[in-house]
């Protein structure tokens, strides 16, 4: 029997084995292979195979699952096997308007006994005939996610990676509660031969898998999350109860730009929705290339004016509010945290009465909390929790540098936090909270849990629980998401909150690196950049005098072009600027406000490919039905540049930002020609189609 599922088509044998058989254009149905299929899960318990195999390609559970039944709805197909210990629910859904396919595995106990889960992975597929003649073929696009340089593509070929003889493995493994701390939990699979693209992402806000192997003459792909060989992880199952692997959704293109579009539009069916954010609305934060760690009353109320006057709606005040320490020492902030209320010392007249001022120049008012951390220097906090609050290892907090780590598990850490964020609605006014925080304890904690990767999970699913429950409270607050700027950067995170910092980067000519390629993994709409037209690269605030001199309008405009494809996180001190490059700024959020109807909708759009940090010329954009919206760096580059334009034709090209700078150019149906007149220059191109 067969059953297909749009382009996913399972084949069930005679004897009750459940295989996929075909996968878009991957058919193994006429494979000579010994082992053609591949099911899923692929699982494990305790004294199976899992603790010691390094590789997860099948296991003897795994083939011990037969086929019990199917229902198969419009979009959604449900697939239950079973043996003598588990039953499994395998469901995939499918969306109207994506190709893309999110898969789900939910595990029960059947038996009359404890069972101890040690593997339970969502998905796994077999490509590929010959690992031989197609090791070459075939691509793993990796996105390394290093701090200040997120989102940075790495493309290999299979052979490049190891995967030249049977029994070959490449692995990326993410351990902790960082999402993408050394990888984004996604990738493509690229076969250069057929033009072929799949494009993966496990929505793990915490530890995850992928593992591309070779068996029986074939490649195998393997994604999902923890597991006890790289995580020191296991989940006890009583008799009756169930585990629910992290989804997994996977999609089909021709292209780097197609299976990005598919993917863009499946995220926006996991993107939360929040009424203030429906209009995209700009930001100032003033951390960046002003306040930093150390935010006063009097700063902000000198500032506030010439940021509404820019056009932003929201006013931000980032980390330091709740302290009475000053930043001479970059940690002493840190160590300090927990408490979150207003130090009186910085806002004399309380924050109340600076959000009145805020709100009274007609914008909104936001604060910055890091809600999973107690400093190492707040006795208060420590005494009040004690230590059955914290995350532990072999009886002792785990400590991370600064501070101690809260354990979401436990009610009084909740109920805390919880009268924290209502604080700063009901008190402080906030319509905009600034969620920071990516203290990683590493494998996890073995307080009140089986193993170090359970105790994380259990702490994980507690946490971004409470973090939801934050959002519907109060649903009139946009929610941003943080971690040391973009670490994590997943498709869990980014479903509970409304828009996700992309990088601390502090160096606005690195930015476009980013900025380049982040629409791979961040839809525009929730994608925040920093733009900092004046970036003095020091901690100094006392360096006003000649700071408009060292700001040529060009550096103004590199900064928005910046940020303007994603979501506007204005900062630094463009009080200093004079008129004509504050009205470089207002012009480029007249630009944000004109088009995010069209960035609602938009799919990346890379002419180029992949940007490459070190590129002197650094291209992307956001494509719609009718036009794109082109960004373009020079970054010390040839000044004279032709700029393919491929998968489009061009039947106009104007110059969308800046009009009140000259650009020359010139273009034909596939490509654009810019002359470049500065080092350093940045333009936006709207091109119809």
């Amino acid at each position: 029997m067969e059953i297909q599922f749009g382009d996913l088509i399972f084949n069930i044998s005679s004897n009750g084995e459940v295989c996929l058989v075909k996968f878009w254009t991957v058919d193994n149905r006429d494979a000579e292979q010994e082992y053609p299929y591949l099911k899923a899960p692929v699982l494990d318990f305790a004294g199976g195979e899992s603790s010691g195999r390094y590789r997860h390609v099948t296991t003897n559970e795994t083939k011990a699952l037969k086929y019990v039944s199917h229902t198969l709805e419009e979009n959604r197909l449900v697939i239950v096997q079973k043996n003598d210990k588990v039953q499994v629910v395998s469901t995939y859904e499918s969306y109207g308007d994506t190709n893309a396919i999110r898969i789900t595995q939910e595990l029960t106990n059947i038996s009359d006994e404890e069972q101890c889960l040690e593997l339970a992975n969502t998905f796994g597929l077999n490509f590929g005939r010959d690992v031989v003649k197609e090791h070459k073929d075939w691509y793993l696009h990796r996105f390394t996610n290093a701090r200040y340089t997120e989102a940075m593509p790495d493309v290999r070929s299979l052979y490049d990676l190891g995967l030249y003889w049977d029994n070959g493995i490449y692995k990326m493994i993410n351990a902790g509660n960082v999402s993408s701390l050394d990888y984004i939990p996604q990738g493509i699979l690229e076969n250069r031969k057929t033009s072929d693209f799949f494009m993966f992402q496990i929505e793990s806000y915490s530890s995850w898998y992928v593992e591309v192997a070779t068996v029986s003459n074939m490649f195998a792909l393997q994604l999902g999350g923890p597991n006890a060989y790289h995580h020191a992880w296991n989940r006890i199952l009583q008799p009756g109860q169930s585990y629910r692997t992290v989804p997994v959704a996977l999609c089909y293109g021709k292209s780097v730009n197609s299976v990005a579009a598919e993917i863009t539009r499946y995220r926006r069916h996991l993107k939360p929705q929040c009424e203030a954010e429906k209009n995209l609305p700009t930001v100032f934060n003033e951390y960046m290339h002003y306040s930093w760690d150390n935010p006063f009353e009097d700063r902000t109320l000198k500032t506030a004016p010439y940021v509404a006057k820019a056009g932003v709606n929201y006013y931000v005040i980032d980390c330091g509010w709740q302290s009475t320490a000053k930043a001479d020492n970059e940690l002493s902030m840190y160590k300090l945290f927990g408490t979150w209320k207003e130090d009186r010392g910085r806002f004399p007249n309380g924050l109340k009465s600076v959000s009145d001022a805020v709100h009274d120049l007609g914008m909104k008012f936001g604060l910055w909390v890091s809600p999973e951390v107690v400093g190492c220097e707040n006795q208060e906090m420590l005494d009040y929790y004690g230590d059955e609050c914290f995350l532990a290892r072999n009886g002792k907090k785990i400590f991370n540098g600064t501070g101690y780590l809260l354990d979401y598990r436990q009610k009084k850490v909740r109920d805390y936090m919880t009268a924290t964020i209502d604080r700063m609605v009901q008190e402080y006014g906030c319509d905009y909270i600034k969620f920071d925080g990516s203290p990683n304890p590493g494998l996890g904690t073995d307080a009140r849990s089986t193993s170090l990767g359970a105790g994380l999970e259990d702490h994980i699913l507690a946490y971004t629980a409470w973090s939801e429950e934050m959002t519907r409270r109060h649903p009139n607050v946009i929610f941003e998401g943080c971690a040391m700027g973009g670490q994590r950067m997943d498709y869990k995170s980014l479903s509970i909150f409304h828009l996700l910092s992309t990088s601390d980067q502090i160096n606005y000519m690195h930015y476009p690196y980013i900025m380049g390629n982040v629409l791979m993994a961040v839809l525009p709409e929730q994608a925040a950049v920093w733009s900092y037209p004046v970036d003095t690269r020091t901690y100094n605030l006392g360096l006003d005098d000649g700071v408009d001199a060292l700001t040529p309008p060009e550096k103004v405009v590199l900064n928005m072009v910046n940020a303007l494809l994603g979501r506007v996180h204005l900062a630094s001190r463009i009080h200093l600027l004079d008129e004509q490059k504050q009205a470089l700024i207002r012009e480029g959020i007249d630009f944000y406000n004109r088009t995010n109807a069209d960035k609602l909708t938009a799919t990346p759009y890379l002419p180029k490919g992949y940007n490459c940090f070190g590129d002197t010329l650094v291209a992307a954009g956001l494509k719609t039905e009718s036009k794109v919206y082109l960004a373009v760096w020079n970054l010390h580059g040839d000044k004279d540049v032709t700029l393919p334009l491929p998968e489009i034709t061009a039947k106009n090209i104007t110059v969308a930002y800046p009009n009140s700078l000259p650009t020359k150019y010139t273009f034909t149906s596939d490509s654009l020609t810019i002359h470049f007149t500065e080092e350093e220059q940045a333009r936006i191109f709207e091109i119809t189609l």
